[in-house]
């Protein structure tokens, strides 16, 4: 008998995703710098844009208040952002212009990034590696 519930519930919750997914669709939101660096600047209080770039999904903007760096990512109708700290980045791998990130948090383990050029891959990495690694 429980797992004629179990089977129940997950088709359940299947037909209500599939049925979002119908009506919503599966848009993720599209990442332009300006209102990035404005959101960022109303979600926490000091900040002030620095450098940034869009890299493919992701973006990563410096804060020139405390020299951090938020990496915001394109998630839903939302994009998410986390502020990288001293030993958030686990691993960090540059294959020519694209950098493969790898974080000790659960919630957001991973991000691919894909720069115009390697130089500009280069110089994010070193970034990264300073505030994140």
């Amino acid at each position: 008998m429980n797992l004629f519930y179990f089977i129940g519930s997950v088709a359940g919750i299947a037909v209500l995703v599939g049925l979002n997914v119908l009506l919503f669709g599966r848009r993720t939101s599209a990442l332009d710098l300006a209102a990035l660096e404005r959101r960022l600047a109303l979600d926490h209080p000091g900040f002030r844009a620095g450098d940034g770039v869009v890299a493919g999904g992701a973006a990563l903007i410096e804060d020139r208040a405390d020299g951090g760096l938020y990496l915001v990512r394109a998630g839903g109708a939302y994009p998410v952002a986390r502020k990288l700290s001293h030993g958030s980045v686990r691993r960090l791998v540059r294959n020519g212009s694209r950098l493969d990130l790898r974080f000790a948090d659960f919630t957001f383990p991973c991000a691919r990034l894909a720069f115009a050029s390697e130089v500009e891959a280069g110089d994010w990495e070193v970034r990264l590696k300073r505030v994140g690694g």
